[in-house]
């Protein structure tokens, strides 16, 4: 931990160094000196992939369903009416084989 310190104080205040990017530094590197603290940031990265999610619009129900969308190969949006407005509607009819 002390080393952590360290790394966040002494280019900041001594060479000037962008605080930013010595505090990610800092917090990287107390990261892997505990291990415990991976189980914790786990639960806070889900947290705040839901949080930057909902406020785009996106309501999602948890982490479990927030980690399944990295596995989403087709995505189909509803243009139709049928989920907003509870109204269906035919737009296009595809035939699957040929017709006779």
């Amino acid at each position: 931990m002390l080393l952590a310190v360290v790394v966040i104080l002494i280019p900041p205040l001594l060479f000037s160094q962008s605080w930013h990017v010595w505090i990610y530094r800092g917090l990287t590197l107390l990261l892997i000196g505990c291990p415990c603290a991976l189980v914790i940031s786990t639960p806070a990265a889900i947290t705040s992939g839901m949080a930057a999610a909902t406020r785009r619009g996106v309501l999602i129900k948890g982490g479990a369903a927030l980690e399944q969308l990295g596995q989403v190969q087709t995505i189909a949006f509803d243009k139709t009416g049928t989920l907003t407005e509870d109204k269906p509607t035919l737009t296009d009819i595809l035939p699957i084989g040929a017709l006779s």
